[in-house]
C-alpha cells in the first residue's frame, strides 16, 4: 500500500527548476532516504509534500488525500533541519504542549518514553533555551514522534549529532517503522545504508535513482575479489599453488591479492575452496561491493 504518491512533481522559480518532473511512491511502514547534494531539491520536495510550497506542476497524494498548497496533510509531521521551540518551556512541558495542540490525550508515560528514546530524559526539567544544538535536534525528533503520526518527514534529522547520537536515533527510527512511515533527507550516507528500505537519489531537482540499496548496488558490482593473507609465507604458498593448479589471474599489493573476473561468483567459490583445501591462512576474503557513497559520487559527478 502506497501512503505517499508523487507524480511528475515540479517547482520552477522563473527559469530555474528546483524540482523537475519528480515521481515516486512510498509504501506504508517503510523508511526511505531522500539523498542528494546541497541544492538538489530535497527540502523543496518535502515542503511541497506538506503543502508549504506551491508546486508548479504534478500531483501529490498522501494517505489517499490530494495535497495542494495550504493543505496540511492529516497524520503527518514534518521536522525541518533547524527546528524552533518555545525556549521558556522545559522538555517535558513542550511535549505536553505538543500533545495538547494535536488533540492527543495527555500521557505522562508516553512523554517519559519519548524523552528516554531520544536521550533527553535526564534533561526533562531543563528549559529548551539552555539546550545545545544537538539537544535541540533531539528535542525536535521527540516532538515529532510523541503523538505517533502515520507519516514522519525529517529534513536532515541528525546533522548536529555526533556518531553515537546518530546511531541511537537511527536505531530508534528502525523500530518506529512498525508504527509509522518515515522519509528523511541526509548527507550522511552511512545512516541511509543502516536503516533505509529504499533510497531516492536526486540531483538538480531530477530523480537519478530509486530502489532498495541492494538493487542499486547490484547495478554497480565491480567483479573484484580482495584477499588479505596473514603472512608473507601464506601469500607465497598461495601464489605458488594457484599458478600451478588454477590459472586465475591476480594482482599482488603487499599481503593483498586482487582478482578481477567477469564470472565473479564462480571464481569466488573456487578460490575460497582452494584456500581452505591448502590450509592457507587469510585475514579477510571480500567480494567487493560499491558503497552507497561511491555510487552517489559517481552519479552526481557525471552529471
Amino acid at each position: 500500500m502506497f501512503v505517499i504518491e508523487v507524480k511528475n512533481l515540479s517547482k520552477k522559480y522563473k527559469n530555474f527548476h528546483a524540482v523537475n518532473n519528480l515521481s515516486f511512491n512510498i509504501e506504508k511502514n517503510s523508511v526511505v532516504g531522500l539523498i542528494g547534494p546541497n541544492g538538489a531539491g530535497k527540502t523543496t520536495t518535502m515542503k511541497m509534500l506538506m503543502g508549504l510550497i506551491k508546486k508548479s506542476e504534478g500531483s501529490i497524494k498522501i494517505l489517499g488525500k490530494k495535497i495542494e498548497y495550504g493543505v496540511i496533510p492529516d497524520d503527518v509531521i514534518y521536522l525541518q533541519d533547524v527546528p524552533g521551540f518555545y525556549d521558556f518551556l522545559t522538555a517535558e512541558e513542550y511535549l505536553s504542549f505538543i500533545l495538547n495542540i494535536n488533540k492527543n490525550k495527555l500521557n505522562e508515560e508516553k512523554i517519559k518514553e519519548t524523552l528516554k528514546l531520544v536521550g533527553l530524559y535526564d534533561d526533562k526539567d531543563k528549559r529548551i533555551g539552555k539546550f545545545s544544538r544537538g539537544m535541540r535536534q533531539r528535542m525536535g525528533i521527540a516532538a515529532s514522534i510523541v503523538s505517533y503520526p502515520k507519516i514522519l518527514i525529517l529534513d536532515e534529522p541528525v546533522s548536529a549529532l555526533d556518531p553515537i547520537g546518530r546511531k541511537e536515533i537511527f536505531d530508534q527510527i528502525s523500530k518506529l517503522k512498525e508504527k509509522m512511515t518515515i522519509i528523511f533527507s541526509t548527507h550522511i550516507l552511512d545512516d541511509v545504508e543502516r536503516v533505509c528500505d529504499k533510497v531516492i537519489l536526486i540531483n538538480n531537482g531530477v530523480k537519478i535513482k530509486e530502489g532498495t540499496i541492494k538493487a542499486i548496488k547490484k547495478e554497480y558490482i565491480t567483479n573484484v575479489i580482495e584477499v588479505i593473507f596473514s603472512s608473507k609465507k601464506d601469500l607465497n604458498e598461495f601464489k605458488k599453488k594457484i599458478e600451478i593448479n588454477d590459472g586465475i589471474d591476480f594482482f599482488i599489493n603487499e599481503l593483498k591479492v586482487i582478482i578481477n573476473d567477469n564470472d565473479i561468483n564462480s571464481v569466488s567459490k573456487r578460490l575460497f575452496s582452494f584456500i581452505l583445501e591448502n590450509n592457507i591462512a587469510i585475514e579477510s576474503f571480500i567480494v567487493k561491493s560499491p558503497s552507497l557513497e561511491e555510487i552517489f559520487i559517481k552519479e552526481v559527478v557525471k552529471r
